[in-house]
């Protein structure tokens, strides 16, 4: 019987000699090359409103140490709660003070994270404390074990909250919480020997916009000029692509544009070469939201679907009782579905009173027959489905 062949062993290494080589694509073990892997925690992001009806109520008839809870909500996986002591934590008295705190709910674990706990009221909100730099470590092994950390409310700050903040007896508190992620590994994989640079393509097309180099359109906006160049634009939106190459495309140099603000064609430009707004960044809330409106009517027009999804977000965490109604016209408009169920979620979570019905400075008012609507449609959807 022959003996086994060693795929490592040869007769015809370089010297002549009978040694092992790197035979048929085969690399020895001990040959192997360095590997690596990663293990990375990502961050979870999750908010839940807690709106506390009778709160007069409620202050007069629990003591200090009492509270009450809201409805569990998950984030990342765990279980959460916002925990109110309308007369603070310590047991039997009433103090003028208040307490507020976030609970991890699920049994036997634990959890690394921040929190941000405000009171709001029409779009306006009240920080209760300064933002946290590292994450608390929520546990419920034991019942020893710290579930939940909190802010106490002094009284001179819970005098402002109830002069400003409570409305039709009535008080919001809003939390946002950064939970960090299981960790996860990655599978090993060979250790590269050359470090490659991040992509810069997004540069070189900002670079090339901005510097006009080889433009061959101009746009006309209100009187004022934008070159671009036909390919990049035709690439990124197919309403560019038909103005520019279809049948009717127009083949010279010059396009006008009707009906649209120059600021706004400039960030559309921005955003077709780039993917980002970043030029919206310094701007105040009032003036972001209103470009952040023009521009999702814009993004419509050209079909540009990323930057319709991403204006409808920017208005959807500005909304508030003034502006609630005319955004949720908008939505319905142009198709933003995600941002009419929101500006709805909006209405509910902040009653149908006299604060949330006024919209924008004339003065109209919100349609109660568009939300009921909204609701039948939804309910028609789910009997289909069933």
């Amino acid at each position: 019987m022959a003996p086994p062949v060693d795929p490592y062993l040869s007769s015809t290494a370089p010297d002549g000699r009978r040694g092992y080589v790197c035979a048929a694509g085969i690399r020895p073990p001990w040959m192997t090359r360095s590997t690596t892997s990663t293990c990375t925690t990502g961050t979870v992001e999750g908010h839940h409103r807690f709106v506390i009806a009778h709160y007069g109520r409620l202050r007069a008839r629990l003591a200090g140490g009492q509270y009450v809870r809201s409805g569990a909500f998950s984030v990342a996986g765990y279980d959460w709660a916002v925990v109110f002591f309308p007369r603070g934590t310590a047991l039997g008295e009433n103090h003028d003070h208040a307490s507020v705190y976030v609970q991890l709910l699920t049994s036997r674990a634990a959890a690394a994270a921040t929190f941000d706990l405000r009171f709001v009221r029409s779009g306006r909100s009240l920080p209760m404390h300064q933002p946290a730099t590292a994450p608390h470590r929520f546990t419920t092994m034991t019942r020893f074990d710290p579930a939940m950390y909190g802010v106490r409310v002094d009284s001179i700050q819970m005098q402002r909250v109830q002069s400003h903040y409570v409305r039709g007896d009535r008080i919001i508190i809003d939390c946002t919480l950064h939970v960090a992620g299981k960790p996860r590994v990655s599978a090993a994989e060979p250790l590269p020997e050359i470090d490659v640079p991040p992509p810069d393509l997004q540069d070189h097309l900002g670079k090339l916009l901005y510097s006009e180099a080889h433009t061959d359109v101009t746009f006309d906006v209100q009187g004022e000029g934008f070159a671009a160049h036909r390919v990049v634009l035709a690439m990124r939106s197919p309403v560019f692509k038909a103005e520019l190459f279809g049948p009717m495309s127009n083949t010279g140099e010059t396009v006008k544009v009707v009906d649209m603000q120059p600021a706004v064609f400039k960030l559309l430009l921005g955003f077709v070469y780039t993917e980002s707004l970043a030029a919206m960044d310094d701007l105040d809330e009032d003036d972001k939201r209103e470009l952040a409106r023009h521009l999702l009517v814009a993004a419509d027009r050209y079909g540009m679907d990323r930057l319709k999804i991403i204006c409808g977000h920017i208005l959807e965490r500005s909304l508030t009782a003034e502006t609630v109604a005319s955004t949720m016209e908008l939505a319905d408009r142009h198709g933003c579905r995600e941002l009419k169920e929101a500006c709805v979620k909006f209405v509910i979570a902040m009653g149908m009173n006299d604060e949330t019905m006024p919209s924008r400075q004339e003065g109209d008012q919100l349609s109660c027959f568009s939300i009921i609507k909204h609701f039948f449609s939804q309910i028609g959807s789910f009997l289909k489905i069933h």
